[in-house]
């Protein structure tokens, strides 16, 4: 008799072969090489990952499925976010109620006074509304050439009179505030961690009186094929463009990958230009798309959202 069990472990506990086997099963359903094991090491050394309680599902001693929900922001009066992600069970197991397991395992550690979030996949939205979460975005998945994005961005009009510096260089606490805005709750304990990933650069856009109006990370991607991208947030499309422009000709310089890949938030009643002015501009398809669900919406800036952090982070 096949023996199951669910494993819930503090971030600090999952093993190496823990992250592997997620990684292994990540790529194999085309979710893409967002995360390096040594980053995930990084972000779960403190909040809001320090908060989140991961689920493994182990059958007859072999790791089969994942889950993990972090935390962002306070639940008081029904503030914060949990962000369930990288749910999965590998594929010859499924249909067989591991999944369900390990995901009420997971479930049963929600802040329930938090709006409770996730990406699905497609085929899973119905389901996932039987949990009480609806539909608020679509996010499309684009891998740009860094020589086309040079190409095109060298000059933006419409964005000479704004400054652009690395984060290093401008501190983050202006970038928090802004990031908050935008996404509707605080992230300052995420966002520390996010821009101090191994191999990560952070620029920052201001306007002539030194207001934060942009900014963008980069980091590198499990195969070091892309760069990845996100969040890119900013006031304008000719903003996000120079942001854009100004990772792409660091990747160049440091010839650390021939690609940007990034995530683009989709809603044609908030901000309907977003894809269009990619799409349009290299002539690129998504290469994946998912659909980002709330039981309840925070107070978001969609339409100063041009990537989100990664599907597997929010």
């Amino acid at each position: 008799m096949a023996n199951f069990v669910v494993q819930r472990k503090a971030p600090q506990e999952l093993s190496p072969e823990d992250v592997e086997a997620v990684k292994k099963w990540c790529l194999a359903e085309g979710w893409g090489p967002y995360v390096r094991p040594d980053d995930i090491s990084h972000l779960y050394s403190g909040p809001p990952f320090i908060q989140s309680c991961p689920v493994i599902g182990v059958l007859d001693g072999e790791r089969i499925g994942h889950v993990v929900a972090s935390k962002y922001g306070d639940s008081t009066n029904g503030g914060g976010v949990q962000y369930i992600a990288i749910f999965i069970v590998e594929k010859p197991q499924r249909g067989k109620g591991y999944g369900l397991k390990i995901w009420n395992a997971m479930w049963e550690t929600l802040d329930k006074n938090c709006s409770i979030s996730l990406d699905s996949v497609v085929n899973m939205i119905s389901k996932y509304e039987t949990m009480g979460l609806q539909p608020e975005w679509t996010n499309r998945e684009y891998i740009i050439p860094v020589s086309a994005i040079m190409q095109k961005y060298k000059m933006s009009e419409n964005s000479r009179n704004i400054l652009v510096k690395p984060l290093n260089e401008f501190g983050l606490e202006k970038v928090v505030l802004y990031d908050t805005l935008i996404c509707g709750i605080p992230r300052k304990d995420f966002l520390e961690k996010w821009t101090t990933l191994p191999a990560s650069h952070t620029w920052v856009a201001t306007n002539e009186s030194g207001n934060v109006v942009g900014y963008i990370v980069m980091r590198q991607g499990v195969d070091k094929e892309d760069m990845l991208v996100g969040p890119l947030l900013s006031d304008s499309i000719q903003i996000a463009q120079k942001l854009l422009y100004i990772a792409a000709e660091a990747t160049d310089a440091q010839k650390s990958a021939e690609r940007l890949r990034m995530t683009m938030p989709v809603c044609e009643s908030e901000n309907p230009n977003a894809t269009h002015t990619i799409e349009n501009d290299f002539g690129t398809k998504a290469i994946l798309e998912t659909v980002r669900m709330y039981n309840k919406k925070p107070n978001y800036c969609l339409n100063k959202m041009f990537a989100i952090c990664s599907p597997g982070f929010g």
